[in-house]
């Protein structure tokens, strides 16, 4: 799980931190025709984020410069569109009131299609995502199961939902007497110095997360079991605007089409995290 958002209705304040560069001449005509005429003759698409979330949106240290599998699959539709992207970045608790309000046009920044979320938004999913454990590899030998946790002490981040579904897992698969510990800290990088100095013996992260890590540092860390509580981030649109939601829907089935949903999901390591097709609201239209 990212982040939780409150439903409360509010003005945002956007910061504009990137333009994805000029919109291409060599966008689809067919499915440019299917924009609405506001977003057409504007020649851009407005995308909220909610910096940063390595290595789905994010900037590196001292550069504007923005980055991720979400800015680049953005610029991908918007480019198809012959449109030009451009990013606005806000606090995660305004992401709603940003396209409700209609200062932007939709919201890509590692989003999670829930059904409350629903009654004021619509979604298409475009990534799979989940809760795994993971550890270094010298533990890979003794733990290989979420079995194998029993009795062991587990990192998570403090205050999210990793910490009650941690909790609940290992009252569901382990002895009464030989319970999954977990302990709250806050950041990855103190999971992992806990595990390397044997406080811990695991930790959990979402699906993306681990992918990442395993890219950046390769051979260092290992899956432990499959991935739990799965879900779908999702492009979120007012619930108003299904013109420019089913453009860009039909824009995403030709990005796959052509295999470049593929190969931007493999530019970032995240070839595990595709969908097979994507849904509106969780559901095939």
């Amino acid at each position: 799980m990212k982040r939780m958002l409150p439903m409360v209705l509010g003005f945002a304040s956007a910061t504009f931190v990137s333009l994805a560069g000029a919109a291409s001449a060599a966008g689809d005509e067919k499915l440019a025709a299917a924009l609405p005429e506001t977003v057409r003759s504007a020649g851009k698409l407005n995308v909220t984020i909610s910096l940063a979330y390595p290595p789905m949106e994010y900037s590196d240290a001292g550069s504007n410069e923005l980055k991720g599998f979400d800015i680049d699959l953005a610029k991908a539709i918007a480019e198809r569109l012959g449109l030009t992207a451009e990013f606005q970045n806000v606090e995660f608790p305004q992401l709603i009131p940003q396209v409700v309000t209609g200062r932007s046009d939709l919201i890509m920044t590692a989003f999670s299609d829930k059904v409350e979320r629903q009654a004021q938004l619509d979604f298409i999913d475009y990534f799979k995502t989940g809760n795994v454990f993971y550890s270094s590899t010298d533990h890979q030998g003794e733990i290989k199961t979420e079995a194998d946790l029993c009795g062991k002490t587990v990192a998570v981040a403090t205050g999210t939902s990793w910490v009650t579904w941690a909790e609940e897992l290992g009252k569901s698969i382990c002895p009464a007497d030989k319970l999954i510990t977990v302990i709250q800290i806050p950041t990855q990088a103190e999971h992992i110095m806990q595990i390397r100095q044997g406080r811990a013996q695991a930790s959990v992260i979402g699906l993306e997360g681990l992918l990442d890590l395993m890219k950046q540092e390769p051979g260092k860390f290992y899956q432990i079991g499959q991935v739990g509580d799965v879900n779908h981030y999702g492009i979120a649109f007012a619930k108003a605007n299904g013109e420019l939601r089913d453009a860009v829907l039909a824009t995403l089935d030709a990005l796959k089409a052509d295999g470049t949903y593929a190969q931007i999901l493999d530019r970032h390591g995240l070839k595990e995290a595709g969908v097979e097709e994507f849904k509106i609201n969780g559901s095939t239209m």
